[in-house]
């Protein structure tokens, strides 16, 4: 299913104040302030939350039947889906998630309603001008006294979560890695990842594929961070499933030719992309190796191991959404007797010991609900307009792989962003592709021969 022309087309002019909230939006999905409300409730990326829902009140007249139809059929399958879960004395716990899910939901879902408008050109220098803000904080960070600011900003803000292995970065990386107001190095790095490579979505500039090298160039001189690796990696879903889209007859196509070159261009860039790797991060790889990476073994070993251990046992239903208390004991079996953790560290709570959505999905939800949700999640895109669905989840996997918080809207603000990318893919195509058709050739008008008749 490809959308039509009409469902491409904006339908108002964005205002200034729709500036500010997508601005404002994005500040609070990169801080993720979180505060809680009664019976513990907490509220992730608060200052998203109030963007959000002005979004959402300036925006209520626009919002459409069938759209809200697939969101509350997505809620209400994670209700569904936590009715079947083990252990029915978690069922508090994880109707707190489905709120939060909600939560997140309806926040993305503003955000997408608010942004879908945006000429494409001016939502790609939104994105740039994040991006490029991260840089210049972060070199103020390391080079100027600005990193007492944000340290002290930090400390008043966050409750909990503040990173505190600078002397590991200095041993790994030289420096001390910039926080810019964050909780922690990595949030930077992530922020700095999913907004660069919305800019290189979203730009028609020729030569945007250099400038978004020099970019990546520029952060991992600033960052360090290994996260940035994965600004590489989804090169290679734009380029194979995005890019060769072309618009023919007002509907999206797939130009095979195209593709076939995407793809070697992809294989290019992951043969320069792993020796990179290889070579800037050989310290890490090596401590990695040995056993001695914590951060490495929470976002890539033990989401995998602990999906394996809960599936074994409930393959259906999972653990059941945000039951951390529930897959708590499996964790520390896995932390306690695996060998590819060596150095002695212990978590405080079950939510620091893994750090990978994309394996949370299939804990929390297990195989079958898992699978449903996917697929409904799926219809909600395809409802919204998107005609590639297989970029959309190969952008939410592939960053999956450095964040967590399943819940959260950061975590689906992953996926309605390249679904924002691909609508605006098509709309530039299909008026590219309008804006070339050839006129109408219009025949010689013949004027009436003068009548002959005698009057």
């Amino acid at each position: 299913m490809t959308p039509s022309p009409r469902q491409l087309i904006p339908r108002r002019r964005p205002d200034p104040i729709d500036t500010l909230l997508l601005l404002v939006f994005l500040c609070g999905i990169y801080l993720e302030i979180e505060i809680k409300v009664a019976a513990g409730v907490p509220i992730p990326s608060f200052l998203a939350g109030i963007a959000g829902a002005l979004m959402l009140v300036k925006h209520a007249g626009r919002i459409e039947s069938r759209h809200l139809i697939a969101i509350l059929a997505i809620v209400l399958l994670y209700a569904l889906s936590i009715l079947g879960a083990a252990r029915p004395d978690y069922l508090i716990e994880r109707f707190k998630g489905v709120v939060q899910v909600s939560y997140s939901l309806a926040l993305t879902y503003a955000f997408f309603l608010t942004a879908r408008d945006f000429p494409r050109r001016r939502l790609a220098r939104i994105f740039l001008a994040f991006t490029l803000m991260i840089l210049v904080g972060c070199a103020l960070e390391n080079y100027t006294a600005f990193r007492d600011i944000s340290d002290a900003f930090r400390v008043r803000i966050y409750q909990h979560g503040l990173y505190e292995s600078d002397l590991r970065d200095q041993i790994l990386y030289g420096r001390v890695r910039p926080k810019f107001f964050s909780s922690e190095p990595s949030a930077v790095s992530f922020m700095f990842t999913l907004c660069a490579f919305a800019w290189y979505a979203l730009s028609a500039f020729r030569l945007k594929l250099p400038l978004y090298t020099f970019l990546v160039f520029c952060a991992f001189v600033l960052m360090r961070g290994p996260t940035l690796m994965l600004c590489l990696a989804l090169v290679v879903p734009y380029t194979i499933f995005l890019a060769p889209r072309e618009a023919f007859g007002g509907r999206m196509h797939y130009n095979a030719t195209r593709g076939m070159i995407a793809i070697c261009l992809s294989v290019a860039i992951v043969a320069v992309a792993v020796p990179l790797a290889l070579t800037l991060y050989a310290e890490r790889l090596e401590l990695i190796t040995s056993g001695g990476d914590p951060s490495f073994f929470s976002r890539v070993i033990a989401p995998y191991q602990t999906a394996k251990a809960v599936l074994a046992e409930h393959p259906v239903a999972g653990a059941g959404l945000t039951a951390w208390e529930f897959i708590e004991p499996a964790l520390h079996r896995i932390y306690d007797t695996t060998a590819a953790l060596t150095t002695s560290w212990s978590f405080d709570k079950a939510s620091s010991a893994i750090t990978n959505f994309f394996w949370l999905h299939w804990i929390f939800l297990g195989l079958f609900w898992g699978s449903v949700l996917m697929i409904a999640w799926s219809v909600f895109l395809r409802v919204l307009g998107v005609s590639s669905l297989v970029f959309c989840w190969s952008v939410w996997i592939i960053l999956g792989q450095a964040s967590g918080a399943y819940v959260s809207p950061k975590t689906w603000f992953v996926l309605i962003l390249p679904a924002l990318c691909v609508i605006m893919h098509d709309r530039l195509a299909v008026t590219r592709a309008l804006a070339a058709r050839p006129a109408p050739r219009r025949e010689p008008r013949i004027s009436p021969l003068p009548s002959l008749a005698t009057p």
